[in-house]
Parts: structure tokens; C-alpha cells; sequence
């Protein structure tokens, strides 16, 4: 084995045992005693409601069957696809705290399908992928986080890379499946399906249509037409404007990373949603952000690694374009960082942007509490605060820089 190899091989290993010394202690040791199912609650009362014929989109029923349990006084609303009801399906036959804690160890081995989907969708970029992968998991603060939180993001960048990979691989209905899939338990790789159009992939996002009708009728025994008809209809446009179904957490709370947060703090509304200003920028800024990918990206045969960033890329907007992005949703830019870093390893972006990459990747990861302490601390000017609060996006905007250059700039080799 060469040294190369064999230091590759240490630092996979140590990022590894790492990462489950945090799994273990401090993130499992924080939540096994926990009983209330943080978001988790929310999945776990809509299921239950829908099984028993209710609305689960309805945040007073889910409240009810929560007192009714003696769980906890109130949950947050439901805000996911109705099909995301069906990856709930086994929730109910547990209890709530015995269901979050099961979800806390399935999201772990979701957290190792998306590595051994995202280390095989690179592998072709070389042997650094691995461990590189390995780095970014083991010192990206957001995934304890997810897990704690009892949050499902895992499930979704599974499926949605997978989908990704296995198109590249010439395999347009199962990789349309896949991402359809992905859609159907979080909104936002829907902006992986408009890639597509604009690569004309029209094979797969044909199956990612179909998928997404397919699992709706699944789903009719749980939710009814009416039902979903009133998701699309009167939850889904609040999002938009930061209702979110009546979501009582403030948009302007520490360790929103959003770009409609930046709006919001310039131009406050005083309520729970955006101003007319803010909702107006945040609009604005996400329109431009679509159509500058679309010109960035319009070239019709982008080689091996310009897709690699053109898909690191888009799942950094997905977390641009929301009102809401937490800590949690933060994990969502694996894909970016372990593209930007293949793209400085490989030479497809300039070592200057090394600075920009790492920069990017180290502000995502850093601890959000510890952010916190800093911004507290008496001696913390209010323009420092602010710099440090909006750090993380900040991060976001590095890592999409970095990424859109790798993704719009065709490089000399193809190593497909």
C-alpha cells in the first residue's frame, strides 16, 4: 500500500470512529431519556391521526391526540407531501418516545446509505472520494443535529442522490423513481427535477412524475383526495410567505441560514411571516438564482464533473430558496462541499479556490451553540453579531460559488 493510501486509510478510519463517538455521546446520550419526540412528534401525530381518519395537515387534531396521550401539550404542524405519511406507516404501533428513539437509530443507517450512495456516485473522480466523504461527515455539526432533533432528511438525499447516480448511469427510470421518491418525502430535490428538464432528461423526469402520482394513490388510505388536494392547495403556497400551516417558530430565530431570513431582517414584518418587502426580495432573489443556473448551466453535454457540481449546486439553493433553514437541513450540503473538494483535488476549479472551499465548508460545520456564545458575549460589537449569525450563509454562498464554477467551466478530461 502506498503512503498516500495508507494516510487516506488513517483518516478514513479516525473520521469514522469520530463520528460515532458523537452519534454515541453526546447526541444518543441526549436524546434516549427524551420522551417528547422533538420534530419527530409531528410525523408521529399526523400518522396517527390519518390512521384514524382525521386531517393530518390539521395542527389542532394533532394537539389533541398529543394531550390525549399525555405526551405533550401541542406539536408543531405537519408540513410534509401526503406520501411522506407512508414512510410513517410503522410509527403507531409504538409509543412516542419509543417511536423517536427508533427513528434516531434508522436515521443513522439512512445517514450510511446516503455515504455509500454518494461515495459510489463519486468514485470514478478517484480514491480520495472516501475518505474525503468521511472528513465532511465526521465534522458536519448538523447531522448530531438532525438526529436529535428527530428530523427526515437523510431518507431524501438517499434517495435523491441514488437517483442522480443511477441516471448518469444510464438508467433513466429507476434513477426517476428514485428522486420522485425523494420528492414525495421532502420538497425541495424537486429543483433536481428541473435540472433535469433542463438537461432534457425527459425519461427521467417522466418516471419522477409517474413516481410521485403512484405513491399519492398509495397514500389515498391515509390521507384522501381532499385531503391532499387541501396540501397543495392551502398549506404548500404558505411557504412561501412563512406561514408554513402556521408555524409558530420565528423566521428571524438564531440559526436560520436562509436568504428570505437576510430579507426578514432587513425588512422585519413584526408577525410570522414575511413583510411585502422581504417576501418581494426573497421572490426576486430566488428567481435570479434559478435562471442564473440555467444560464450557468445551459450547456447540454456537461462532462463527469461539471454534473458534479451542477448537482452540488442546485442542493445548495434547495436551502437558499426556504424561509426556514435550520441547523438540520444543513446536511443537505454534502453533496456541494464533497463536489468543491473533488473539484480543488482534481484541478477543475483554480487552488485559489481552495481559500473559498474551505472557508465555505468550515462555516457550515461549525458548532451552532458555540456561534451562539459568541454572539452573547458583552464584547461582541453589533456588526460582529451580525456577521457571525449570518455566518452559515455566508458558508452556503462560498460553497455555491465554488460549486457553480465547477459546474459551468468544461475542464480538458472527462473521467467517465
Amino acid at each position: 500500500m502506498s503512503p498516500r493510501r495508507q494516510l487516506g486509510t488513517i483518516v478514513l478510519i479516525a473520521a469514522v470512529l469520530h463520528h460515532v463517538l458523537v452519534v454515541l455521546s453526546p447526541a444518543w446520550v441526549q436524546t434516549k431519556d427524551h420522551e417528547q419526540g422533538r420534530d419527530f412528534a409531528s410525523y408521529y401525530y399526523a400518522i396517527r391521526v390519518a390512521a384514524d381518519g382525521g386531517d393530518p395537515y390539521d395542527t389542532k387534531q394533532l394537539s389533541e391526540t398529543a394531550r390525549a396521550d399525555g405526551s405533550r401539550r401541542g406539536v408543531h404542524p405537519f408540513l410534509y407531501a401526503p406520501p411522506f405519511l407512508l414512510s410513517m406507516a410503522w410509527a403507531p404501533g409504538f409509543d412516542l418516545g419509543t417511536a423517536f428513539h427508533r427513528w434516531f437509530w434508522l436515521h443513522e443507517l439512512c445517514l450510511v446509505a446516503s455515504v455509500l450512495v454518494m461515495a459510489g456516485w463519486t468514485r470514478r473522480h478517484g480514491d480520495e472520494a472516501p475518505w474525503v466523504l468521511a472528513v465532511l461527515v465526521a465534522t458536519m455539526t448538523a447531522i448530531p443535529n438532525n438526529h436529535m432533533m428527530g428530523q427526515a432528511n437523510f431518507p431524501g438525499l438517499a434517495l435523491a442522490i441514488g437517483g442522480i447516480w443511477a441516471t448518469d448511469r444510464g438508467k433513466p427510470w429507476l434513477g426517476g423513481a428514485l428522486l420522485g421518491t425523494a420528492c414525495m418525502l421532502k420538497m425541495a430535490p424537486a429543483l433536481l427535477v428541473l435540472w433535469w428538464i433542463l438537461r432534457k432528461e425527459h425519461q427521467a423526469v417522466m418516471a419522477s412524475v409517474v413516481t410521485a402520482i403512484v405513491l399519492s394513490v398509495l397514500t389515498l388510505p391515509y390521507a384522501s383526495f381532499d385531503v391532499q388536494l387541501g396540501f397543495y392547495r392551502d398549506v404548500l403556497p404558505t411557504f412561501s410567505s412563512g406561514g408554513y400551516n402556521g408555524l409558530a417558530v420565528p423566521i428571524g430565530m438564531f440559526g436560520n441560514h436562509s436568504l428570505p431570513n437576510v430579507f426578514h431582517q432587513w425588512f422585519p414584518s413584526g408577525k410570522g411571516t414575511l413583510s411585502s418587502t422581504a417576501r418581494v426580495l426573497a421572490l426576486s432573489g430566488n428567481l435570479s438564482l434559478l435562471v442564473g443556473l440555467g444560464v450557468a448551466f445551459r450547456n447540454e453535454a456537461p462532462d463527469a464533473l461539471q454534473r458534479l457540481g451542477q448537482v452540488g449546486a442546485v442542493s445548495i439553493v434547495m436551502l437558499l430558496f426556504p424561509v426556514y433553514t435550520y441547523e438540520h437541513h444543513l446536511v443537505w450540503t454534502l453533496p456541494a462541499s464533497l463536489a468543491a473538494v473533488i473539484g480543488v483535488l482534481r484541478g477543475r476549479l483554480p487552488g485559489s479556490w481552495a481559500v473559498v472551499v474551505g472557508v465555505g465548508i468550515a462555516l457550515v460545520a461549525f458548532e451552532l451553540a458555540a456561534m451562539k456564545r459568541l454572539v452573547e458575549l458583552p464584547d461582541t460589537a453589533a456588526w460582529m453579531g451580525t456577521l457571525i449569525r449570518e455566518s452559515k450563509t455566508v458558508g452556503l454562498l462560498a460553497l455555491l460559488a465554488a460549486t457553480v464554477r465547477m459546474g459551468a467551466v468544461p475542464g480538458p478530461e472527462d473521467p467517465t
